[in-house]
Formats: C-alpha cells, sequence, structure tokens
C-alpha cells in the first residue's frame, strides 16, 4: 500500500513539473506578443473573441505535454484533442481571458490542468503581466511562485469580496446582471477581472473570498479547481435546470471539470464560507 502511494505521489509530481512548465514557458513568450496587431475571430458571440495567439498557445502547449506524456488524452478549448491510453487527461486553456490579452489587461492566463481516475489532481496556471506561476498537487499543495498559499479566513458573507464572471451571450447577460440585485447588498463587493482561471487562482491565494460564474467550461476551471482543493478550499456546483424551481437546485462538490455542463454554476471559496455563498446565488436566481 505505502508503494503504491508513493507512486502516485510521485506522480502527481511529475504532472504538476510538466503543468507549471509548459504554462510558464509559453505564458512567457504570449506576454511578448501584446501590442502586436492580431487576426481575431468571434465564437459564440461579438465577445468571445479567439486571436492567432490563442491557436498558437495551444500548438506549442500541447507539443509540450504530448513530447513527454504522450499516451495521455489531452483536451483543449481552441478544439486540440488526443486521444489517451493513460487514466490522465489534461485540460488546456491556451488563453483563459483573450479579451484582456487583446487590451493589454493583466486578467489573462494560462491554464493547464490534470485529472487522474477522473477526478482533478494537478493544476498550474501562469498569469503572465503578473509574472505570478501557480501551482498544486496533493504533495505539494497551492503555492505562488513558489510559496504556499491558502484561501481566505472570511467567515462573515457580508465581508466577503467576490468574484464573478459573465456569459458571452446577450441574453444570458441581462439575467445575470439582475441577479446582481440580490447579491450586491449582501456582500462586501464583487470584482469582475474577465479570466475565470485568474479568479480561481485568485481565491486559491485569497485575493478575492469566492468566486461564481454560470456556464463554464472543464478547461476553464480544471486547473483551478486543482489550485483551490489544495489551498484548504472547496469547489461546488449548482444545476438549476435539474429542478423545477430554481430554490431548489442540485448541488454537489465538484469531483472533476468534466462533470460541468452549459446549465452549471460553480461556485468557489473557503469552507467556512462555501455554503453561505451557494445559498445566496440560490435565493437569487432569476430563472434563465
Amino acid at each position: 500500500m505505502k508503494d503504491t502511494q508513493l507512486s502516485k505521489k510521485s506522480t502527481e509530481e511529475t504532472l504538476r513539473s510538466i503543468a507549471s512548465q509548459a504554462a510558464e514557458k509559453i505564458g512567457k513568450k504570449v506576454a511578448k506578443k501584446i501590442g502586436e496587431i492580431h487576426t481575431f475571430n468571434y465564437k459564440s458571440s461579438t465577445t468571445d473573441l479567439v486571436t492567432e495567439i490563442d491557436k498558437w498557445s495551444e500548438k506549442r502547449i500541447t507539443e509540450y505535454v504530448n513530447s513527454r506524456r504522450g499516451d495521455d488524452e489531452i483536451i483543449c478549448e481552441e478544439g486540440t484533442y488526443m486521444q489517451g491510453k493513460t487514466n490522465i487527461r489534461w485540460y488546456i486553456d491556451p488563453i483563459d481571458g483573450t479579451t484582456n490579452f487583446v487590451y493589454g489587461h493583466p486578467g489573462f492566463s494560462i491554464s493547464v490542468g490534470v485529472e487522474i481516475d477522473n477526478e482533478t489532481k494537478v493544476g498550474a496556471i501562469y498569469v503572465p503581466l503578473l509574472n505570478e506561476l501557480f501551482s498544486a498537487s496533493s504533495v505539494h499543495g497551492t503555492t505562488r511562485n513558489g510559496k504556499i498559499v491558502e484561501v481566505s479566513k472570511t467567515k462573515d458573507l457580508s465581508k466577503a469580496l467576490v468574484a464573478t464572471g459573465f456569459s458571452y451571450k446577450s441574453e444570458f447577460r441581462a439575467v445575470q446582471a439582475k441577479n446582481l440585485v440580490g447579491i450586491l447588498p449582501k456582500i462586501r463587493d464583487i470584482r469582475r477581472i474577465g479570466g475565470a482561471a485568474f479568479d480561481l487562482a485568485s481565491v486559491a491565494c485569497g485575493r478575492v473570498d469566492a468566486f461564481f460564474e454560470y456556464g463554464l467550461s472543464p478547461w476553464d476551471i480544471s486547473a483551478g479547481h486543482a489550485l483551490i482543493k489544495n489551498a484548504g478550499g472547496v469547489v461546488m456546483t449548482i444545476n438549476p435546470s435539474k429542478a423545477n424551481n430554481s430554490k431548489y437546485s442540485e448541488v454537489s462538490v465538484l469531483r472533476s471539470s468534466s462533470e460541468i455542463s452549459d446549465d452549471t454554476i460553480t461556485v468557489a471559496a473557503s469552507e467556512l464560507l462555501i455554503d453561505q455563498v451557494v445559498e445566496l446565488i440560490i435565493n437569487s436566481q432569476v430563472d434563465y
């Protein structure tokens, strides 16, 4: 049993090292592209941008990971997919917060998450313009530039600084704005950066107390999920569509980012705060 545990820990550390190196190495090169004229297209809406640098970054990160872990499954935001032969799955977001990247705003990051046996285990997020490398595994804990970080100790919802993001679809954005009417009076304030990975890393290091967002994808949250789990926090999901009344939504602790769907509201906070945040979000929901 002890040898098996050591083997699992060794594997996690190998994966964490690769994820961290890939995110930082490519992230530094992405940062040098800021200020250049970029070719960009729209995906789901005119607010959902993708540039040639997203695709360039995805190719480079995928090559880096695949050259070291050739049998693992790899799933990327911009469509790159490599079928795996192992129990390990990589989720790669080559630039999370592309609009921020285009504008030269610091709230974008490179996100690399890893699942083992369908459970989030390892993550690395690099924030180029802040030169912050977040890295996590069960052995390593969660670090920012090599120093251990933890989620905040805030217990009182009224004192919580809460990060969120909005959908790319205009009809959902309008409803999300209405939801804030029930949320804002009961917390310290809202922060809207425009990158879910950055927000999750911010929860992991206590820069904000909590985070929630509707309709994220697995690559948006995989690495951040690992950071928060290993920094003493919890990531939960609310699925309003699974109930006739949103006040009786299905709530569960997230095990794997692949479990989320378009209907999922992802919520992250410390164990001290998570239940209060979830309850607040459910009670403030306006039906989509």
